[in-house]
C-alpha cells in the first residue's frame, strides 16, 4: 500500500471485498508434508489428510499425474514422503461449497489493518474451502505478506487484526501472547441476565464422541475467565444482549461459559444447552429450519466487537479499535 504519505497515517474503509471462489484459474495446492506424516506413502497421506475424496478417488488422482512431488508428476501410490517435501495437488474442475464472503476492511494502515470477517467465513483452509477464507481473499487482494495476527471461529463475525511483514507479525502476535488485548464481543444469549457476572471455568474436551471439537467445563481443563456484562433485553424476546470479555483465548472460550451459565448463545448449533443438538441436526443434513428449532436461529449471534492494546505499541496503531455491529442487530448501547 504505497500511497501512505507517513507511517503514522491509517485510513477507515466500509468497502465489501468479496472474491467469487473461481476467480483465480485452476486449483492447484501445494503444501509441504507436516512432520507428524513423516514416512507415509503418497496414498495414505492424502487419503488421511485430505478425507474429503476417498482412497480410491485418489488412487486415480495419482494414476492421472495430478499429484505432483517436488515439482514432478508422481504416479506411484506407494512412494514414500518426507517431512517437508513439497506436495501438490491439481485439482482441476472444483466447486467450494457457497460461504458468506462479504468480509470488509474496516481500517488499514502501511503494515496493520483491522477487517470485518462475516459469519460462516473461515480464516483458514478447510477440507472443501480454500479460496472463500478470509486469509486466503486478504492476501489475494493486498500481497503474500499479510497475516493475521489472531483467530475467530468460522461462526463468529467480527474483528480480525492483520499484519503485513515479519516485524508486524511479530508486534502484534507478542500482544495475544503476553495477554496485552483486551477483547469484548457483543452476543445474544437466551434467558434473562440482570447483573455482571465474572464467570470462571476451566475449559476442555467434553468427551463427546459423536462431536469431538465439543468443549465443556471440566475439572483439570485450562484456566479460563469471563467477564460478563449485559447491555438489555432483546427487542424481539429472544434474551439478552451482552458484553463478553474472555481474559483468555481458549478454543470455544465465551459459547462454552454462556452455556455452562444457562444462557447459551443463540444461533449456536453446538454450544445449544442441549448437548449439541442442533449440531448434529445440521451434520445430518437437516434443513436449517429443521435444525434452528433448537438454537432460535440460523447464525450465531456473536460478534468480536472490539480491541484494545494495552500495551507499549507502534506510534501508527491506535489503542481501539472497533468494528461495526452486524446489519440487522438492534443492540440496546
Amino acid at each position: 500500500m504505497g500511497g501512505f504519505s507517513s507511517s503514522d497515517e491509517f485510513v477507515r474503509w466500509g468497502y465489501l471485498m468479496a472474491l467469487l471462489p473461481g476467480d483465480d484459474g485452476p486449483y492447484v495446492f501445494a503444501s509441504k508434508v507436516p512432520h507428524l506424516y513423516d514416512g507415509f506413502c503418497l496414498v495414505d497421506y492424502f487419503a488421511e489428510r485430505f478425507a474429503y475424496q476417498d482412497r480410491i478417488t485418489w488412487e486415480a488422482r495419482i494414476a492421472a499425474g495430478d499429484l505432483l512431488v517436488e515439482g514432478s508428476p508422481e504416479r506411484d501410490p506407494g512412494r514414500i514422503l518426507s517431512k517437508g517435501v513439497l506436495v501438490e495437488y491439481v485439482h482441476g474442475e472444483f466447486v467450494e461449497p457457497v460461504v458468506p464472503t462479504d468480509w470488509k476492511v474496516v481500517a488499514i494502515s502501511q503494515d496493520w489493518m483491522a477487517v470485518s470477517k462475516p459469519s460462516g467465513m473461515p480464516m483458514h483452509a478447510t477440507p472443501r474451502i480454500f479460496r472463500q477464507t478470509l486469509t486466503w481473499q486478504v492476501r489475494k487482494m493486498f500481497g503474500d505478506d499479510w497475516s493475521p495476527a489472531h483467530r475467530l471461529d468460522r461462526e463468529t463475525s467480527g474483528l480480525v487484526l492483520f499484519a503485513r511483514g515479519a516485524s508486524m507479525a511479530s508486534t502484534l502476535g507478542g500482544f495475544f501472547a503476553r495477554r496485552e488485548v483486551a477483547k469484548d464481543y457483543v452476543a445474544l444469549v437466551h434467558g434473562h441476565i440482570d447483573q455482571n457476572v465474572d464467570f470462571d471455568g476451566a475449559i476442555g474436551a467434553a468427551g463427546d464422541p459423536e462431536i469431538s471439537v465439543r468443549q465443556a467445563v471440566v475439572v483439570g481443563g485450562k484456566e479460563a475467565q469471563t467477564a460478563i456484562r449485559p447491555i438489555g433485553p432483546d427487542s424481539k424476546g429472544r434474551g439478552t444482549w451482552i458484553v463478553a470479555s474472555p481474559h483468555q483465548g481458549r478454543m470455544h472460550q465465551i459459547r462454552v461459559h454462556c452455556e455452562a451459565m444457562g444462557h447459551p448463545i443463540v444461533g449456536d448449533p453446538l454450544y445449544d444447552g442441549c448437548g449439541g443438538l442442533g449440531y448434529k441436526a445440521r451434520a445430518r443434513g437437516e434443513s436449517w429450519e429443521d435444525w434452528t428449532v433448537f438454537v432460535g436461529g440460523e447464525s450465531l449471534h456473536l460478534h468480536a466487537w472490539r480491541l484494545q492494546l494495552l500495551g507499549r505499541r507502534p506510534s501508527n496503531l491506535p489503542a481501539e479499535l472497533v468494528c461495526p455491529i452486524r446489519e440487522g442487530w438492534s443492540v440496546p448501547f
